[in-house]
């Protein structure tokens, strides 16, 4: 990378020399937190979660054995932001179904169409489940989240080439691997660098109960989750104000995902002595996300790490290059926001520079955050709005670690 393009070094120079590097981190720290999802509405969730899978088991006259319910997406990789306003969290969900009588199917429409028809009924708060081309959608109406459940067929190798199959409008059946994928994401999140071995702190929270859908609390030193949820903060903000086919065109979760962890990877296992602190580090995988765009054989890809030929950035060759347009305005933005929220004095932090960042949920957060400032959690942390939520915010939930 080009010295002058090293957003983290610029940044974390001017920091160190106005000695306010940790006050910058612990309100990034006590925003995010604020951005987070609240226990309660997490916990009704789980709650509405655990009830799903009986019922499903229940209405395919199925035994619960052979029907195995796991959280992918942000929830299962705990980088979950939710949404402002009217927008709720998502929660996506795959359910394996292990009976002999799925095993040899080679049509996938009615086996979806079936699918569908089980999932009526699951629960008097869902509404009626809205199909998807791989998933069904419970809106929950009234509630702070949605379900998105993909039915899936394991043991699928002869098919697919994968073990997990799961239904697809064109290609009639698609591989699927949500758990490598998260993985191969929590083994890159785990990694540390030198600077991490002095001082770490623990954070003191409450462990959830419920497996699968993980609720350990974020360590203080999870620099790569913290990254990814600041990254996704600022996409949504940025893309909120802009036209509905402008939206559309936002990179989805999974890709932001898995470009942040491989330009993680990346510095925690060849410049781990580089790097002073999490700030840094995070500034450094925002920029360097562009790096990790495989151009190879002539056009995009973001290949899914444990699924080669499968490509999350498939849809930027189909729409006349408008995803990979936005995607690079984005980017630029993103660069230029961080650089402008950490060019100043903590001291003069305002509500412009917060917007642009964490929009105006989190220029709330700040607010209330100054008359006593948020605990230091964690390398950079996250948490949730309030209100009654009611759009689903659309961020892709194919395979997705996102």
């Amino acid at each position: 990378m080009s010295t002058e393009r090293k957003l983290s070094k610029r940044v974390t120079a001017a920091l160190a020399a106005r000695h306010d590097g940790a006050q910058w981190e612990k309100l990034i720290v006590g925003l995010l937190h604020k951005l987070e999802l609240p226990r309660d509405k997490r916990l009704k969730a789980v709650e509405k979660y655990e009830k799903l899978g009986r019922h499903i088991a229940r209405k395919l006259g199925l035994g619960e054995t052979d029907v195995h319910m796991l959280a992918q997406g942000s929830m299962a990789t705990q980088t979950t932001v939710s949404g402002y306003g009217p927008q709720k969290f998502d929660l996506d969900v795959v359910v394996k179904l292990s009976a002999p009588h799925f095993a040899n199917l080679r049509e996938s429409d009615q086996f979806f169409a079936d699918f569908g028809a089980a999932l009526k009924g699951a629960d008097s708060d869902a509404g009626d489940p809205d199909p998807k081309n791989r998933c069904w959608r419970l809106q929950y109406p009234g509630f702070a989240f949605y379900f998105d459940v993909t039915p899936a067929i394991p043991l699928s190798r002869s098919i697919t080439g994968t073990d997990l199959r799961v239904r697809d409008k064109v290609q009639i059946w698609s591989p699927s691997n949500p758990e490598d994928l998260i993985t191969w994401f929590c083994g890159i999140a785990a990694k540390r660098f030198e600077f991490q071995r002095v001082g770490i702190l623990k954070a003191v929270m409450d462990r959830a109960q419920v497996d699968p859908v993980p609720d350990t609390p974020v360590a203080i030193d999870d620099i790569l989750r913290r990254s990814v949820q600041l990254i996704k903060v600022h996409r949504d903000s940025y893309f909120r104000s802009l036209p509905d086919e402008v939206r559309e065109a936002m990179p989805i979760s999974v890709i932001l995902v898995t470009l942040a962890a491989k330009a993680y990877d990346h510095l925690a296992t060849y410049e781990k002595w580089s790097y002073n602190s999490a700030i840094e580090v995070a500034l450094e995988v925002a920029e360097r996300l562009p790096e990790f765009i495989d151009r190879s054989r002539g056009y995009a890809e973001v290949r899914n790490p444990m699924l080669e030929f499968e490509n999350f950035a498939d849809k930027w060759r189909t729409d006349g290059g408008l995803r990979e347009r936005q995607f690079k305005a984005w980017h630029a933005r993103l660069v230029a926001d961080l650089e402008a929220l950490f060019s100043d004095e903590f001291s003069r932090a305002d509500e412009a520079k917060i917007r642009n960042i964490f929009g105006q949920a989190g220029v709330d957060a700040w607010q209330a955050s100054q008359p006593k400032p948020a605990g230091v959690f964690g390398g950079l942390l996250l948490n949730p709005s309030a209100g009654n939520p009611t759009r689903p915010a659309s961020t892709g939930s194919r395979n997705t670690a996102g």
